[in-house]
């Protein structure tokens, strides 16, 4: 994926301590898949602000985006171009705003 090299440090872990020789790969990525959250998208009714940092290596653009596109309510996004997975400058201040106009 486009910046992911953070995003899977935990599975790095986990194989290193409980199978080193990644023999239940398949069937681990195979649970994980369940778990994807853009598999739970449609399943959202409320109004959506979303905050994308565009350099986030731990939840890359593209899955954020991914879930975004599935989202069947009313939706929207703020892009943060040169930020990753961090605190977002303003952004407070624009979920408070968000949820007075809703």
């Amino acid at each position: 994926m486009d910046l992911a090299k953070d995003a899977y440090h935990e599975l790095k872990t986990y194989f290193r301590h409980f199978d080193p020789q990644h023999k239940r790969e398949n069937e681990i990525f195979r649970k994980l898949g369940y778990i994807d959250i853009q598999h739970l998208a449609p399943r959202i009714k409320a109004d959506v602000l979303m905050a994308i940092g565009l350099m986030d290596t731990v939840c890359p653009p593209s899955t954020q985006f991914a879930v975004f596109n599935k989202i069947q309510s009313s939706k929207c996004y703020e892009l943060y171009q040169d930020f990753g997975h961090e605190e977002l400058p303003g952004h407070p201040d624009r979920i408070i705003q968000y949820i007075l106009d809703i």
